[in-house]
């Protein structure tokens, strides 16, 4: 553990989650602790805070490092982020839409705009509930759901939240952001060009009510969204109603509590946890899923090893295609100990994640590249960021 690191009373260090995020233990159970090296605006930080909303990240107190960094000690979302299960039935996607647009509803009432809505920073709490995370934390990898204006201009308001949260459910369908070519070119430049001219289709996986409303989100001109994430919840819960089988008892108005049934999660991963502060950041370990329906025989693919003196040192990446939409990326590297976790992040840096195993399995239904950090429990390495080399699939 470095000096860094917080010294939380009734809680000891337990490892690191992701990137400035560490897992801490105590009595009462597990929690998250986010170390805030670019924290938002306070003002808005308190704002959010103070809603108390079921739909946003819980965070129990705030402190400062010996070094004087502010960090939050938050509630452990042991799901992981909803961008990890893309992608989902229609169904759990207009469930998830509802929850995070009443959030963002209560938000904008008070006078704070997300910034910065994508899958990643939906969690999933215990009960499979989606709660909105970093507030007001402009992430470096939010360019697919990031509206025009934003881009051009800088502007950020209520209905460029719309754009990135109808962004963020055309996501959840297809298991990419509406902007990526999974075959494609996506370097920066590509992404932002399409976002600025581009148009996104259909996603094929929803009902043509659905479909209107995500490309209405995500119009170019902002007058042609829909006027706010109330009026967006409202239409989420008309199509729900709509296309829900006859004789439903459910409510008019609200959607169920409860979400529908998960689709059976078929390795283990370990979520990492997010965080409310000064804005709520967040960070996700990824949950991928195979899709048995493809049987194909595997193609191993060259792998690829790290060079230099830390933990990281000799990691071999190896690269399996499962399906025609999967790959498995698996690591093996010198000197491993116990309780060792790993960090991974792809090449485009659109998904990113922390896994216990030295395994990850990915949406790629075409070529994908990964590299990977290895942790140490003892988090002697956390200021280490050193990456292996690229592991490629394709």
């Amino acid at each position: 553990m470095t000096e860094e690191l917080p010294e939380i009373p009734g809680f000891r260090y337990a490892r690191p989650l992701g990137k400035n995020v560490h897992l801490y233990r105590g009595a009462d159970g597990e929690v998250a602790v986010k170390l805030l090296v670019d924290p938002p605006r306070a003002a808005e930080m308190r704002t959010v805070l103070g809603l108390g909303h079921p739909g946003i990240v819980s965070v129990h107190r705030a402190g400062r490092t010996r070094a004087g960094l502010l960090y939050l000690v938050m509630k452990h979302y042991s799901n992981g982020d909803v961008g990890a299960l893309a992608p989902l039935p229609f169904e759990r996607v207009l469930d998830i839409g509802v929850q995070v647009a009443d959030a963002l509803h209560a938000a904008h009432r008070v006078g704070v705009v997300h910034r910065d809505v994508k899958p990643a920073n939906v969690l999933l709490d215990e009960h499979g509930n989606a709660c909105l995370t970093d507030f007001g934390v402009l992430g470096r990898d939010r360019l697919p759901w990031t509206a025009p204006e934003v881009i051009t201009s800088g502007l950020h308001g209520v209905r460029a939240d719309v754009f990135s949260l109808g962004a963020t459910l055309w996501h959840l369908l297809v298991g990419h952001s509406p902007f990526v070519l999974p075959r494609g070119n996506n370097s920066h430049a590509a992404v932002e060009q399409r976002v600025l001219h581009g148009r996104p289709p259909s996603t094929g996986r929803a009902p043509q009510s659905l479909e209107v409303l995500l490309h209405q989100a995500m119009a170019a001109d902002p007058a042609a969204r829909p006027v706010s994430a109330e009026a967006f919840a409202l239409r989420l819960r008309e199509i729900y109603h709509e296309t829900s089988p006859t004789g439903s008892t459910v409510d008019a108005v609200v959607l169920p509590a409860e979400p529908g049934p998960r689709r059976k999660r078929r390795w283990p991963v370990y979520a990492s946890a997010a965080a409310v502060a000064a804005g709520v950041l967040g960070t996700s370990g990824m949950l991928f899923l195979k899709d048995d329906s493809l049987p194909q025989q595997p193609q191993e693919v060259q792998p690829q090893s790290a060079v230099g003196n830390g933990p990281s040192a000799g990691v071999t990446v190896t690269v399996t295609r499962v399906n025609r939409e999967t790959l498995r990326f698996s690591w093996t590297y010198p000197s491993p100990l116990a309780g060792d976790t790993f960090a991974w992040r792809t090449n485009d840096e659109l998904k990113t994640g922390t896994v216990e195993t030295p395994s990850v399995e990915l949406y790629a239904p075409g070529a994908l590249c990964v590299q990977v950090r290895v942790l140490r429990a003892d988090g002697s390495n956390a200021s280490d960021q050193t990456w292996s080399p690229e592991g490629c699939g394709f």
